[in-house]
């Protein structure tokens, strides 16, 4: 590590690497419809029967009917809309029945499609349970029949609110989800029949012979993938439409491509719309394009004042690249031209060559490299070194809009492969850019799952703006004027569906960046927000899935409000941060005249970009978690009265550059260093010593311990849950107060095996049988009432607690869970970060613990040897 700063980060130390053992034999909670279902199999199968008949005569009924009327021909395969337990494993034994999972919904429905018409293995299993009780048919609730089902759930709501007007000759743009996993099943892996092979060699045969297997399936994955895109392109050219989303020799462009499916940008005409919504069989989500929001931007005096003239110098050759992926930059503006690479600009508007901010009123994509370069006000005199290389990738054009055949899963697959795979190997993307309107819920948006798995695939971090409430609006679309006129007062309209995140911010890999107010104004036009407070536009919490979002906060401005009735709404520049302004069409060089989220991540981009400075080396889940790690809730929190309000507006608070990047006498953070993997089932234990002078009884010193978990893994965006959208997920745990180390070991192997034992627990939680009083807490009844620190994929907890509460050895435990991967050998890559501060400064523990945790070149780990997988029930 860099020796710059004298009291650098040092390495956490992991002390014991185990796998989780079989599951003792013994009762699992069933749910009572499931247990009605096998006590009256006999009714249940009846139904289950009839339903099938029901859906088999109902589809070949279509056929003829759409052959006699001359409509084109659909893949062969009849869709079905199902209810299963949602607490069974029935989703991933589908294959088994002959069922396609094509996309997962709320309360255990699902959309599924059988390519065999006649629908015979579900039959067959069907009437195996009705005989003998055997398989999970009893987990198979409803088979719906119909098609009305479809447009509900397949559609966005907007366009299932047009749904009845929709007209034969209307033209549409639309991003379509097509599922592509099929029924092909990777064999179980000859690890789980490890004992019953006579040699090594016999068993490693066995392993060379599944892996070619599995190598087989991926294979027709792809091959199935390429099969529905030209699907989907004969029945779109049918309706002379167009696919929009580029292809590459006929197949679909791997840019927009999943593991479960792939999304493609169609021009279609209302007659074609509602026969693909109802009768193609591997369709699971349909949505309008999204209308980027416009900046905020209004003509607002500066004053550039009279000093010394400014002497810039370029960053260091080594220093950290930011991409900035918005509107242009003005690349030879005084104030940014010394640290633009102007030989890596692309464009993607026009010609590639064609970079340059054309947004009126001061540009937009210039605010925000300025903002990345100068996070607080411009300086104006002396020598400033700046400290990161920008890049300029052009994607809005000179109204701040993206041009519909503009599909950003493409266009952000190509810019980070000019980018971050070419030589500058830039591994931070400043992304300013969002809908108008709040981010879905259900399934994840192609936009955001595009992020998601850029991520998993490359060593990089995007920084996402969270989205604008904008000051006017409408009825279906209301502006923060609206709101208020219809006695919603700030901060309370923000808490409304319509002021969700924006897409892409829903984004689980990515940092989401919300903004809060850099000064109030008050006397005939008032700010809405304190400083340090939410800005009144700033879109709130939580995301989907209720995973905590933004994560962060940084100083965008606020607008402020006249007397009016409904008031008008403006900037003024004491509300406003300052930012290099665009000159293309005249003004000056920077300004407070612009507020939003926009201007509010560049600056985290800032931040992000320093920790890269000090550990080049280091993968961006570190950098992500350092920066989660030193942010704050300011000072107006500690009053207010529901915490989780906080948290939908600001996340885990402000973050700060120097306990990112450094520590103190006073404080100390241990993080582990390279990419870490872990596989589900794994159990990860770190472990801190704390030095006996620390924990003496008769000091009682206030320690504030933090610690924040930064992973990654492989979307699948059919999905509807983190646990299944992600391939495998982490949490974190904690040893208790004055815990043995052993037996928090223990502890965590027991939570591995049963999955939630501990969670579903009540006195586990409790602060009386010794647990730490985490802020936040991993599940949403402790803590902070409706919160979990587990539903994102950075997991940040703290506590204040007393010096001699400290047990000698102070553990964490990371735990990896099964996702939708059933891989054994799958594995997801995360870092830990673990700080301790004497919040009144009262003590030196930087040096204490320091000695105490001595780095070691190669640290002896407990690794447990013996590894049985549990056998799916």
């Amino acid at each position: 590590m860099s020796n710059v700063n004298p009291f650098p980060h040092i390495y956490l130390k992991l002390v014991r690497d185990a796998s989780k053992k079989k599951r003792p034999p013994g009762p699992r909670g069933v749910n009572p419809i499931t247990t009605a279902n096998k006590t009256n199999r006999g009714i249940h199968a009846q139904a289950l029967r009839t339903s099938v008949g029901t859906i088999r005569n109902e589809w070949h009924e279509t056929e003829i009917n759409r052959s006699n009327e001359g409509y084109p021909e659909m893949p062969g395969a009849i869709p079905l809309f199902l209810r299963i337990d949602p607490g069974s494993e029935l989703i991933e034994s589908l294959k088994t029945f002959g069922i396609e999972l094509i996309g997962e919904l709320e309360d255990g429905f699902i959309i599924g499609a059988s390519a065999d018409t006649s629908i015979s293995d579900l039959a067959a299993k069907i009437e195996l349970f009705a005989i003998s009780g055997h398989d999970n048919v009893a987990a198979l609730w409803e088979i719906v029949s119909g098609k009305s089902w479809r447009t509900e759930h397949i559609l966005s709501p907007a366009l299932l609110s047009a749904w009845p007007s929709i007209r034969d000759d209307d033209q549409f743009v639309v991003d379509v989800g097509i599922a592509c996993l099929g029924i092909l099943q990777i064999p179980v892996h000859p690890i789980k029949r490890r004992a019953g092979y006579a040699t090594e060699e016999r068993y490693n045969d066995a392993v060379g012979r599944w892996q070619r297997k599995r190598d087989e399936i991926y294979e027709l994955w792809d091959d199935l993938s390429d099969e529905r895109f030209l699907a989907l392109t004969r029945l779109v050219e049918v309706y002379d439409g167009e696919i929009l989303s580029s292809m590459i020799e006929g197949t679909i462009d791997s840019a927009s491509q999943l593991p479960d499916s792939f999304t493609c940008r169609i021009r279609i005409n209302g007659k074609g719309l509602r026969d693909f919504v109802l009768n193609f069989p591997y369709l699971f989500d349909v949505a309008e394009v999204d209308e980027i929001e416009f900046a905020n931007s209004e003509l607002a005096a500066t004053t550039e004042e009279d000093s010394e003239p400014l002497v810039l110098e370029a960053p260091d050759m080594d220093a950290p690249r930011v991409c900035v992926i918005d509107s242009g930059i003005q690349e030879r503006h005084p104030l940014l031209k010394d640290a633009v690479e102007q030989r890596e600009s692309r464009s993607w508007i026009n010609t590639v060559t064609d970079v340059a901010d054309y947004v009126h009123q001061g540009g937009h994509g210039t605010r925000v490299a300025g903002a990345v370069l100068y996070p607080r006000d411009i300086p104006y005199s002396s020598t400033y070194k700046q400290t990161c290389w920008l890049q300029n990738a052009r994607v809005l054009n000179e109204d701040n809009k993206m041009p519909i055949n503009l599909f950003p899963p493409k266009v952000l697959k190509e810019i980070t492969e000019h980018f971050h795979r070419g030589p500058a190997y830039t591994k931070v993307f400043n992304h300013s850019i969002n809908s108008t309107s709040p981010c879905r819920l259900v399934h994840m948006s192609a936009w955001a799952a595009s992020i998601d798995q850029l991520t998993w695939e490359n060593d990089l971090l995007f920084i996402l703006s969270a989205g604008n409430v904008p000051k006017y609006g409408d009825v279906s679309k209301p502006g923060i004027r609206e709101y208020i006129f219809s006695g919603q007062e700030y901060p309370n309209y923000l808490y409304q569906p319509w002021t969700r995140i924006a897409n892409p911010a829903q984004s689980l890999q990515a940092i989401t960046v919300g903004s809060i107010a850099i000064n109030s104004s008050s006397g005939s036009e008032n700010s809405f927000a304190g400083f340090s407070e939410p800005s009144s536009f700033s879109r709130t919490g939580p995301g989907i899935w209720d995973v905590i979002k933004p994560e962060v906060v940084e100083y965008g401005g606020d607008f402020v409000y006249d007397t009016g009735h409904p008031p008008n709404i403006k900037i003024l520049p004491e509300t406003a941060p300052q930012l290099v302004r665009s000159t293309l069409h005249g003004g000056p060089l920077f300004g407070n005249d612009n507020v939003g989220t926009s201007f509010a991540a560049p600056k985290i981009s800032n931040i992000v970009a320093a920790i890269q400075s000090i550990l080049p080396q280091e993968p961006a889940l570190l950098y992500r978690a350092l920066l989660i790690q030193s942010a704050r809730w300011p000072a107006w929190t500690s009053s207010h009265p529901d915490k989780s309000q906080v948290i939908k507006h600001i996340g885990y608070g402000i973050p700060d550059l120097n306990r990112a990047t450094g520590n103190s006498m006073h404080r100390i953070t241990l993080v582990t260093t390279g990419e870490v993997f872990i596989r589900a089932g794994q159990v990860h234990i770190y472990e801190v010593k704390i030095p006996e002078d620390l924990r003496s009884p008769a000091d009682a010193f206030d320690i504030q311990v933090e610690v924040t978990l930064s992973y990654k893994a492989q979307p699948r965006r059919t999905r509807r849950t983190r646990q299944r959208y992600l391939s495998t997920w982490l949490e974190w745990q904690s040893s208790k107060l004055n815990e043995p180390s052993e037996i928090f070991a223990g502890r965590m192997i027991e939570l591995a095996n049963g999955e939630h034992a501990d969670h579903e627990n009540e006195s586990v939680g409790s602060t009386s049988s010794g647990a730490i009083p985490w802020a936040i807490r991993e599940r949403s009844d402790w803590g902070i009432k409706g919160v979990s620190r587990n539903n994102g994929t950075v997991q940040k907890d703290w506590v204040i607690i007393k010096s001699h509460e400290l047990a000698e050895g102070f553990c964490i435990a990371v735990i990896g869970h099964a996702g939708w991967a059933k891989d054994v050998e799958a594995s997801v890559p995360y870092s830990l970060v673990i700080s301790f501060e004497a919040v009144n400064q009262d003590i030196e523990i930087y040096s204490r613990i320091e000695i105490a945790n001595p780095v070691e070149v190669e640290a002896e780990v407990e690794v447990e040897q013996t590894i049985e997988v549990v056998e799916p029930s």
